[in-house]
């Protein structure tokens, strides 16, 4: 039994450190939700690491993906916070209400009305928003407030809150947010759905083959070990292959988790996850999924920061780090130091390669137009349509060659197994 550290929030949202006793941390996590808290940090005491290091270059990344209590809330729920947020703040409702208004938990037949539903994600929010209430009372801005949880909101839409306070137009700012996370939301979907298909296909054929291989194989082997008589090589490849599945499965089955576990460990090294992001804009197929799909995250984070008038320096930073691909980022990095020094954006993006020309001259354009903003939106919904047809063609060519490659299989084992039955009399003999 290890014993557990943890940073976590009480329901009425004041912050509680600790530890505690547990097998497991989905057990330290099921004794922290019957205590009525809510986790943000969770570690055993050789494995936690300081809070206030900063995540960049030469630091460290504090990951606890694995964790619910540390992951940023969705983007439904950030797109709905938001949307209210900029209704109650177009109607006049100070900040201060409208965030309590937003914050409050659903009384009971509430979620029935409105059709809602008080997720884990609900929850988490409502905590958040309660201490940036706090804060606001305080006399800290929107932006501060919410830049200190950065499980609310991603640094794009604190940005463009901070703009909508300085500029006097926060309802319209929240709005921007609203659509930004809307649109982050309809691009998760969209991978997700096309995905998901050939997810499935791959689980299902594995689980039919390993049964098999595992129940069918053995009773057809323990007939012909009956029969005797000399079996042909493929029913001799089948029969070995199921008593080394019968007598390893279960090794193999911990073996992989274990695999699966180390690999997840080592991609959170910013040098591993760097080499596989690099690796996935050179395969075919997967490239045009995985660099358009950046590229919309680009054109979409830096065109609504524009818009909402942060600088492009600083938009260009964050759209950097909203891409989603550690190569991709690190190649845009380039564009920096020519657009701080006064060059334009269009040159130091085509010696990205990573853009595609027409962009780059759209880019152009826009600039010297003075609708850099508008044209890097539409840079992004056109990518967002070339994705679509990246999905497509990736899916189109995966499933033939999932459907082929386990119908190969099956008929091998199929093959295999009838083919000393063909064969019986002499197996008799």
């Amino acid at each position: 039994m290890a014993t557990y550290l943890y940073r976590a929030r009480r329901r009425d949202g004041s912050a509680v450190e600790g530890s505690l006793p547990a097998d497991s941390e989905q057990a330290a996590l099921a004794t922290l939700d019957r205590l009525g808290l809510f986790p943000l940090e969770l570690s055993t005491e050789r494995r936690r690491r300081p809070r206030a290091a900063p995540q960049g270059e030469g630091g460290f990344e504090l990951d606890l993906s694995g964790l619910l209590g540390a992951r940023r809330i969705g983007s439904e729920t950030a797109a709905r916070i938001a949307r209210e947020l900029a209704d109650l703040v177009r109607a006049g409702v100070p900040i201060l209400a409208a965030i309590d208004a937003v914050g409050r938990e659903p009384r009971l037949g509430e979620g029935v009305v409105w059709g809602a539903r008080d997720t884990r994600d609900d929850q988490r929010a409502r905590l958040l928003l309660a201490d940036v209430r706090r804060d606001l009372a305080q006399g800290s801005s929107l932006a501060d407030a919410l830049a200190q949880r950065p499980e609310l909101f991603a640094p794009a839409a604190v940005s463009v809150v901070r703009a909508g306070e300085e500029g006097g137009f926060l309802d319209a700012a929240l709005r921007r947010v609203a659509a930004f996370a809307e649109r982050e939301q309809e691009l998760s979907r969209k991978v997700r759905a096309a995905l998901a298909y050939p997810a499935i296909l791959t689980l299902l054929s594995g689980a039919a083959v390993v049964f098999l291989l595992t129940w069918v194989v053995p009773r057809f082997a323990s007939v012909y070990a009956d029969l005797g008589g000399a079996l042909p090589a493929p029913t001799r490849i089948l029969m070995a292959t199921g008593d080394f599945l019968a007598a390893w499965g279960l090794p193999l089955l911990v073996g992989g988790a274990a695999l699966a576990l180390a690999a997840a460990r080592l991609l959170r090294q910013p040098a591993a996850r760097l080499r596989l992001d690099a690796l996935a804009l050179r395969i075919p197929l997967l490239r045009a999924v995985v660099a358009q799909a950046c590229l919309a995250r680009f054109g979409r984070t830096v065109g609504t920061l524009l818009a909402s008038g942060v600088g492009i320096l600083r938009a260009l930073e964050i759209g950097r780090e909203a891409v989603g691909n550690r190569e991709f980022a690190r190649r845009l990095a380039g564009t920096l130091a020519p657009v701080r020094e006064g060059a334009p954006l269009a040159q130091p993006l085509r010696d990205t390669r990573l853009f595609p020309p027409q962009v780059v001259e759209m880019v152009d354009v826009g600039q010297e137009s003075g609708t850099l903003a508008e044209v890097l939106e539409e840079v992004g919904d056109r990518a967002d349509a070339e994705l679509d047809h990246a999905l497509r063609t990736l899916v189109t060519v995966l499933e033939p060659t999932l459907i082929v490659s386990v119908a190969g299989v099956v008929f091998f084992v199929v093959l295999a197994a009838l083919l000393p039955v063909f064969s019986l009399n002499s197996l008799i003999q």
